[in-house]
């Protein structure tokens, strides 16, 4: 369901803010306040686009529509892999802590480039827009969680798991005939969340799921013709909840009264 609504709500997003900007300044202002994650913004702590920002991109040309059809096509192959082994709010969680991370690492990148270019005010504006950060994390994953097996790139050629992702980054930096640096900074992130266990930046499904429980109705919803994955249906909430109850009880007997019981 998360799935489809990211994929629904990135092309109508995007179509919808292009045209409230184009109303006048003050609609332009504010389309640029709440989804333009860049420098400018960044130092009049306008915080909030590093959350959301990449799920707008500007469709200022056919070019950037085709793109957006694109940036669909590969989410709808790789967001619902995700989806279900982490379930629906635990990914809708995974995306905003990808989304800063990104902006995080994409940021000071432009700034040295504003530097190093005499104060150039075009890169302190640049933004990191668009779903292809997010779609190359979660293909490096997919890729990492099976690295010995090989992909076939496009009936060329067959290319090991492990250097998919960076094979196929190159060949898109290739093609646009620059160096792509949200695809970088997707590549750095995506190999590095497993070695450095960004997954305890997430809440535990135990606690997911009573968020859950208390919110939404165990996560019993349905829209667009499916339904909001619960925390409960993963295949790791088991695995989950032993590790939760071993810490509790290992709590709950450290503070047990009854120790100190006289006899």
């Amino acid at each position: 369901m998360l799935t489809r609504m990211v994929v629904v709500g990135y092309p109508a997003l995007s179509l919808g803010l292009m045209i409230i900007a184009s109303v006048s300044s003050t609609s332009a202002w504010l389309v640029d306040s709440l989804f333009h994650c860049n420098i400018a913004n960044l130092m009049e702590l306008k915080l909030w686009p590093l959350l959301w920002g990449p799920f707008y991109n500007e469709l200022s040309s056919g070019m950037a529509f085709i793109t957006i059809l694109f940036e669909m096509y590969m989410a709808m192959s790789y967001f619902p892999v995700q989806e279900k082994e982490m379930g629906s709010s635990t990914f809708l969680l995974f995306m905003f802590l990808i989304n800063t991370l990104t902006s995080l690492l994409f940021l000071p990148v432009m700034f040295c480039f504003g530097m190093y270019y005499h104060m150039q005010m075009i890169y302190f504006h640049q933004s990191l827009r668009g779903l292809w950060p997010m779609i190359m994390v979660c293909l490096t994953l997919s890729a990492l969680s099976n690295p010995d097996a090989s992909t076939n790139f496009w009936g060329l050629v067959k290319i090991p798991n492990r250097w998919y992702p960076i094979a196929l980054t190159g060949f898109f930096m290739l093609l646009n005939g620059r160096i792509m640096w949200n695809l970088v900074i997707a590549l750095a992130i995506g190999y590095g969340y497993p070695k450095l266990r960004l997954d305890r930046l997430l809440p535990s499904k135990t606690r997911v799921d009573r968020l859950e429980q208390k919110c939404c109705r165990g996560g019993r919803c349905q829209l667009l013709g499916a339904s909001w994955l619960a925390a409960a249906t993963t295949s790791s909430y088991d695995v989950d909840v032993q590790i939760d109850r071993r810490y509790r009880n290992f709590t709950d007997f450290g503070n047990d009264s009854s120790h100190h019981r006289p006899v």
